[in-house]
């Protein structure tokens, strides 16, 4: 619990205790013990307060959000704004696909903004480019003929290219289900009622995990040959 400062936008002054302070930088995603600046009530009533991120590197403003009771203590509610904690994917996947992991991210982002209409867009054209680019990449040599197959790996529907250069058989699996899934998330009605975002999220998870055994595996029969 802490007293802190208030002034309005008529400039008349006061304080009022508020329960906790937040403890992560929603811009860094840093815990930190930010430096209060100052609070104001807000046009619906709301007590927002202006702290500052004390991390060396980061240093940017935020303002946490409360319930504001006059004469009790105030709760706290969220801050703003949050910025979207990048999703790490695995390095030999991203080298495959750098286009998926900015798109994937990208999605992602929007679901933190709430802008969930987007967010199954975005991932579907994600696991697009991750099948395609994890499809292209399995094909070896150069020449004309090889540059033909990638051509028309590119323009294929994303069904047909799980089906047909998608050889192992768990990756095709989940691939096929997160495309159903992608495909409900672009059109007017969906097929798959009782599935939702967290269930594609998941599934394209699984995907990217089954790249990665994959690719791992791809390493160690190289190195270590029969």
């Amino acid at each position: 619990m802490a007293k802190i400062k208030i002034v309005t936008l008529e400039g008349q002054e006061g304080t009022s205790v508020v329960d906790k302070f937040p403890d992560t930088c929603p811009i860094c995603h840093t815990s930190v013990s930010p430096k209060k600046i100052e609070g104001t009530i807000s046009g619906n009533g709301e007590l927002e307060i202006v702290f500052q991120c004390t991390k060396q590197n980061c240093k940017r403003l935020f303002i946490g959000i409360y319930y504001y009771v006059p004469r009790g203590e105030s709760t706290y509610r969220y801050v703003w704004p949050e910025t979207p904690q990048k999703v790490t994917v695995p390095d030999n996947v991203e080298k495959v696909s750098p286009t998926f992991v900015e798109i994937y991210n990208q999605a992602l982002a929007s679901e933190s903004m709430e802008l969930h209409q987007l967010t199954g867009i975005g991932l579907r054209k994600a696991l697009e480019f991750l099948v395609k680019d994890f499809s292209i990449s399995r094909i070896e040599g150069d020449g004309e003929e090889i540059e033909a197959d990638k051509k028309a790996i590119r323009s294929k529907m994303l069904g047909r290219c799980i089906n047909e250069h998608i050889d192992d058989e768990r990756l095709k699996s989940v691939a096929k289900r997160a495309a159903w899934l992608g495909n409900d998330e672009t059109h007017y009605i969906r097929k798959w009622e009782d599935k939702d975002i967290a269930d594609l999220k998941l599934l394209i998870k699984l995907c990217v995990n089954w790249v990665e055994n994959i690719l791992l595996t791809d390493e160690f029969e190289k190195s270590m040959p029969d």
